[in-house]
Formats: C-alpha cells, structure tokens, sequence
C-alpha cells in the first residue's frame, strides 16, 4: 500500500516512521499537496488549520482513503458535506479522536457494551492564572462529548447545560445527556483549579469501569459468584495509540469498513455540539 502523508514535515516525519514499520506499506512519501498523487494512495493529512475540512473533501473527491491528524472540527455543514462525498466515492476517512482510539477506552468496551451512566471530570490549572480561549476551552469539551456520543449514539432526548462564566468568559461546563433508552452521561470540566483531575466512569447493572485517565489506571469493580464486589486494576500504556490507529485504518480500507472515529461518528456529534453552543449562549 502506498501512503502520501500531507503537512507540516516536522509531524510527518514523525508519522512516518509508524508507517514504515507496517509491512503492508510499502511506500510512503511526504508531500505539501495532494495535486501530485496518484489515486493509488492512501492520505494521513496533518492539518489543524481552519480549512482542514475543506482540504479533507478535496481529498475524498480525489479518491483518496484519508486519516485527518487535528482537533475534532465540528462545522456542521461541512461534515455533512464530508459524510456524503465519502459515502458516494467509497473511500473510507478516519478522525485522530484520541480518546476513542487508545487501547484502555477498547477494553472498556469490551467489558461494558452499553453503560447506564457515564460520569466524566476533568479538571485543569490554569496557566498564570490566564482565562482559557474558547477555541481551547471547547476543545476540552467537545472531545468528551465526542467520546460518549461514539459510544452512545446520537439519540440524545435531553440536554441540561449550566456553563460557569465570568463575565463572558468561560471557566467550567457541567453537562448532562438523557439518552432515548434511558441512559445518562455527564461532562463536569473545570479550567480554573488547583489540581490536573481527568476521570471516566462507565457503569452498567453488572459492571463500573472507574478510569484515571492521568494515571491510565482503571479500577474494574463486578461482582463475583458468592455475590461480593471484587476490584482489579488495569494499567495501560498509551504510547502506542497513533500507530495503533493507523493500523485500524489500514484495517478498515482492507476490509471496506467504518473506521475507529468515521464521518457519521463526528457528524453526529456536532449535531449534538451545535445544540449545546446554542444553550450555552443561553446562559451569556
């Protein structure tokens, strides 16, 4: 399989070298446009500007099966537009969704199909006390809500937004979803605290995942045959995460299935993004 890499050379050399320890790739190649490739390759597309989206659907048009390397984008338009052109030319498209794609998250799934209750904290320190951008501050959000909605679907009945402003600047977001088949997730983010605190709590009636993210730590707390709590812990090792996802890329073109974080995935959850905007403002 040959593979183009577009972008910055600094990060692509990088990627590179996971590509180049994959045997089915046999060539690799770094380049600043898509203009000189032959529809025999494959794209990872390294862009964080803000016409990633834009450089992704030219990409798509031009056949090219293409892994997007950025934080999530979420114009709604746009990935509708993304999620159709990919369906009618058949090329398969990846987003570098972190939190979906490490292998701590894939064994909790495969502990916990569907939880009942998910519960996720994060809190940050600021630097010198600086007020966080929005673009950052909905990063942080977004990439949480990206995670339930992957794993929950889009059914969302209910959606309870309370953002903690100051003046109009945004320090923290609590945030619960009421999904259709009555289970419940919660974002709590804090981006003015005195300590770094990131957790993920996935439960279900059988089973609670209680995840450290920080540590990569989970606690697995089931019940055992003469009915007592048993806990064991879990670490992982979340190095491997990038040339993992490219695998599951490669994977996914071989296969001619849904890759680890699609478009419909992220379409879906900035349907649910552009919903939450709107009540945060509401609260302005």
């Amino acid at each position: 399989m040959k593979f183009a890499i577009v972008g910055e050379k600094e990060r692509a050399k990088a990627w590179e070298k996971h590509l180049r320890k994959l045997s089915v790739v046999n060539e690799v190649v770094i380049t600043g446009s898509l203009s000189d490739l032959d529809a025999q390759h494959a794209v990872l597309l390294i862009d964080d500007s803000e016409e990633n989206l834009t450089h992704l659907l030219r990409s798509i048009k031009k056949g090219f099966h293409t892994y997007l390397v950025s934080k999530l984008p979420t114009h709604l338009q746009l990935l509708d537009k993304v999620y159709h052109a990919s369906e009618e030319a058949e090329v398969q498209v990846q987003f570098s969704h972190w939190p979906s794609m490490t292998e701590s998250i894939h064994w909790i799934r495969q502990q916990i199909e569907k939880p009942d209750l998910i519960q996720i904290k994060k809190e940050t320190i600021p630097v010198n006390y600086r007020v966080s951008e929005r673009a950052e501050f909905d990063h942080i959000w977004v990439d949480e809500l990206a995670l339930i909605i992957k794993w929950m679907g889009g059914n969302v009945h209910r959606y309870e937004v309370k953002p903690i402003i100051l003046d109009t600047f945004y320090l923290g977001l609590n945030l619960t979803l009421r999904f259709e088949n009555s289970a419940v997730a919660t974002i709590q983010v804090l981006c003015s605290s005195d300590r770094e605190l990131h957790q993920r709590i996935f439960s279900s009636r059988s089973a609670l995942a209680d995840f450290d993210v920080i540590k990569h730590r989970i606690r697995y707390h089931s019940l055992s045959d003469y009915q007592k709590v048993t806990v064991k812990e879990h670490t992982f090792n979340p190095t491997d995460t990038a040339e993992w996802s490219v695998v599951q890329f490669i994977k996914a073109i071989q296969l001619n299935k849904s890759t680890l974080f699609s478009p419909y995935d992220l379409l879906q959850t900035a349907k649910s993004v552009e919903k939450i905007k709107q009540l945060m403002e509401k609260n302005v």
